[in-house]
């Protein structure tokens, strides 16, 4: 008679991903203490103008760049989860780094006349230039295949790696008083790198083979765009949330006000790298959950939630104790007025983990999708609307707060959701 499996294994029920989750929490954490490390020497070398000028220049990088999601990654994930054989996995691939390839030199193609014709600011006319490589090298970036394939284990040495390597280029180039953009040539450098890295990895570790991209299937790329184009509008409207606010700092404040927000961003990305971890790792189990059945997706969920809950909770008290108190001392007096709105981003990316519990099982199949962007626009209006109101005024807090409450929407809409669908299924279980 087997024995009766132990009620807590089911909440993960491969074997591997204890250690991967742990290889790659310990990966994060590494790299989140080498990006914390490099990014306060160049706050300190740079000071809040220049850190400004070339966060702006990386937010259009950002901005533009919400147009690769056209074809959305997590599309992209159930697709090749659901390819029939290899064959179709590698033509999903081609085609999918041949649509963002063509949009990427197209919108450099675009920018060019721009900076030719000195049609930005004098202080951006240098900087500027910095957008194009780096757009072209975020076009290139492969990372939801590794999720798709489950080899998150190599993307996690990635995690580890590309932060490791930033700071060594920030510690040993860049030196007090260098002018703006400094700290791009260094990205665009190691993310050149960092993108060699992963596609050398795609060709080893899954068993992808030919040209990595093609520009001869684009009519299926327009195919996946149509049939991603939910989960494109909440790409959208999660960018408004989420990363609008710093180019609406830059716009509506004075410059170094950007980058003072820009050193609590850097220390809230480093976070979110391992926070987010967890939610992403989680994802192909979520959709195996689903197939088994909603009441099992949503009991996994529910420890998911108190376990996530509490600990963040815990992290969040700490962090208002501490960073603020340290802030001045870590980064200098010049940035001390950033402690607190780094404290409040930071407790948003604890809020996204939580979200993420809900916000990623209702993306376990496109039944959802239209109601998950419709939750993503209405959170993104709503931070429009504030952040216009509170920037002006109150600078960033206003942004930080707006993030925080954004969040807490999206948390609050997601469970919402989650809550009918489960009723939903339970009621016609019950029939």
């Amino acid at each position: 008679m087997p024995k009766p499996q132990r009620k807590g294994k089911k909440l993960l029920p491969k074997p591997g991903l204890v250690h991967k989750a742990a290889w790659m929490t310990a990966s994060r954490v590494l790299g989140m203490a080498s990006g914390a490390a490099g990014a306060v020497w160049v706050a300190r070398c740079l000071g809040p103008k220049n850190l400004g000028l070339s966060g702006m220049v990386q937010n259009l990088v950002f901005q533009a760049a919400v147009l690769f999601a056209a074809l959305s990654p997590t599309l992209l994930v159930r697709e090749y989860k659901h390819s029939p054989d290899e064959g179709a996995r590698n033509r999903l691939i081609r085609t999918t780094y041949g649509f963002r390839l063509l949009t990427a030199v197209g919108l450099c193609l675009a920018a060019v006349p721009i900076l030719v014709l000195h049609l930005v600011p004098p202080d951006y006319q240098r900087v500027g230039w910095l957008f194009l490589p780096n757009l072209l090298l975020l076009s290139l970036q492969p990372a939801w295949i590794f999720q798709a394939a489950e080899k998150q284990q190599f993307q996690s040495l990635l995690a580890l790696f590309q932060p490791l390597l930033t700071a060594l280029f920030y510690f040993g180039l860049i030196r007090p008083g260098m002018s703006a953009g400094a700290d791009l040539l260094v990205i665009t450098a190691v993310t050149t790198v960092v993108t060699t890295a992963y596609w050398v990895a795609v060709y080893r570790l899954t068993p992808f083979q030919g040209s990595f991209c093609s520009f001869q299937n684009l009519g299926e790329a327009w195919a996946l765009a149509v049939k991603s184009r939910w989960l494109f509008l909440s790409m959208l409207a999660i960018y408004v949330y989420t990363l609008l606010e710093q180019p609406f700092l830059g716009w509506l404040r004075p410059i170094e006000e950007l980058g003072r927000y820009r050193t609590a961003v850097r220390v809230t990305d480093a976070v979110n790298a391992t926070l987010t971890l967890i939610p992403v790792l989680l994802f192909p189990r979520f959709i195996e959950w689903r197939k088994e059945g909603e009441k099992v997706l949503w009991k996994h969920q529910g420890r998911l939630l108190g376990l996530f809950g509490i600990g963040g909770a815990a992290a969040a008290a700490l962090g208002f104790l501490v960073i603020p108190a340290c802030y001045p001392f870590v980064f200098g007096p010049g940035f001390e007025s950033a402690g607190l709105p780094c404290v409040l981003l930071v407790t948003s990316k604890i809020v996204v983990l939580v979200s993420g519990v809900y916000g990623w099982g209702l993306l376990t199949d496109h039944c959802f999708d239209h109601k998950v962007c419709l939750a993503t626009v209405a959170t993104a209006v709503f931070s429009l609307g504030c952040n216009l109101f509170l920037i002006p005024r109150f600078g960033m807090m206003g942004a930080s707060l707006t993030n925080l409450a954004s969040e807490l929407l999206i948390l609050g809409l997601f469970l919402w959701l989650s809550v009918a669908r489960y009723r939903k299924v339970s009621s016609k279980g019950r029939a």
